[in-house]
This record gives structure tokens, C-alpha cells and sequence, in this order.
């Protein structure tokens, strides 16, 4: 069979790249947020798993159908950690 008349077969797995990096992203920030919790205090460690939460879940539904928000929402996480800690010192 050819490529074209197989449904729904992804033709090029490289469109899909801001996805996986995104994801990757995403999977690093759980261990920056909870392995400097001494940083900011629990509170602040809630605060931010919450927002890990709502962005991995924006990730995965939007893995195929819009790869760049994926990429955004892991930037958006470190990001945001980053912030925390460097207002926190």
C-alpha cells in the first residue's frame, strides 16, 4: 500500500518536532519545581504544579493538531519557574 491511501498515516514525522521538544519541556519542569521547593516554600510549589497541570494538559490535546502551543506551553513552564525562584532570592 502507498503512503497516500492508508487514512490518517503521518507523512512526515518532522512536523511534529515543536511537539516532542515541547513535551520534553514539559516532562523537565515537575523536577525543577520540586527540587527547589526550599526556595519558595510549598505554597508557592502548589501554585506552580497547578500551572504544569493546566499546561500539560493544554500540550496533549494540542499535540497533533497545533505542535507550535506545545512548544509554547513548555516554554511557558520553565519560564515561569524561572521567575519564581529568581523573585523568590
Amino acid at each position: 500500500m502507498d503512503d497516500q491511501e492508508i487514512p490518517g498515516r503521518i507523512r512526515d514525522i518532522r512536523a511534529y518536532r515543536p511537539s516532542f521538544v515541547g513535551l520534553a519541556l514539559l516532562a523537565c519542569t515537575p523536577f525543577l519545581i520540586f527540587g527547589a521547593i526550599s526556595v519558595y516554600g510549598v505554597a508557592t510549589a502548589v501554585g506552580l504544579t497547578v500551572l504544569w497541570l493546566l499546561l500539560l494538559t493544554m500540550g496533549c490535546l494540542s499535540f497533533q493538531e497545533h505542535p507550535r502551543r506545545v512548544l509554547v506551553a513548555g516554554i511557558v513552564s520553565l519560564v515561569a519557574w524561572l521567575v519564581v525562584v529568581i523573585v523568590a532570592r
